[in-house]
């Protein structure tokens, strides 16, 4: 099954606001007639349309399905179970199943400046013995996420994403200089 959040290129926390801005620059980019790739273009919108409805969106997000025939209680068509992979493993498997990947997810925060919120910068970072970039594009805002796909904690399919939260220090005590320049950039009403 696809991930509706990957396809989109969002968050699992995401707004309803980051989800549409999300999909009308993708779907600018996918759509067919601007000779983009129709499958995924397809996916793009089927994507959109469970994580833009709040009540598909929770029950995508709780049994992995929001379409009128998901797995899951079966709602009187069949057996029932199909979605849950019962294969006579115990409920231990089942768990793992069902939250492996969740638990597999890693955030973690790092703190940087206003001139590198502003200007934009390059931190280079050491998580779990693996050296990454993180490329803080200008205009980065306090709380803001940055997804390393595949960079967490390993489960039965892989390894799940880290996800690293942007926090912009401000100053708690400025220069003669700095102060200058903060009323300066307060004067141009920034």
């Amino acid at each position: 099954m696809d991930d509706y959040y990957k396809i989109l290129g969002v968050e699992k926390g995401a707004s309803e606001a980051d989800i549409k801005k999300a999909f009308r620059k993708k779907a600018h980019e996918l759509h067919p007639d601007k000779g983009g790739d129709a499958e995924a273009f397809k996916k793009l919108n089927e994507a959109y349309q469970v994580l833009s409805d709040p009540q598909k969106r929770q029950q995508y997000d709780t049994f992995g399905s929001a379409g009128p025939n998901m797995g899951g209680f079966g709602g009187g068509q069949g057996a029932g179970f199909g979605g849950f992979g019962f294969g006579g493993g115990g409920f231990a498997d089942i768990f793992s199943e069902m939250f492996g990947a969740a638990m597999a997810n890693v955030q973690a925060e790092v703190q940087i400046s206003v001139p590198q919120a502003a200007l934009g910068d390059k931190i280079d970072l050491r998580v779990g013995g693996e050296q990454l970039t993180l490329d803080i594009p200008s205009g980065t805002q306090d709380g803001q996420a940055f997804v390393f796909r595949g960079k967490g904690q390993p489960h039965s399919r892989g390894r799940g994403d880290l996800t690293i939260i942007v926090r912009v220090a401000v100053p708690r005590r400025l220069s003669k200089r700095e102060r200058e320049l903060y009323e300066e950039l307060k004067k141009l009403g920034r």
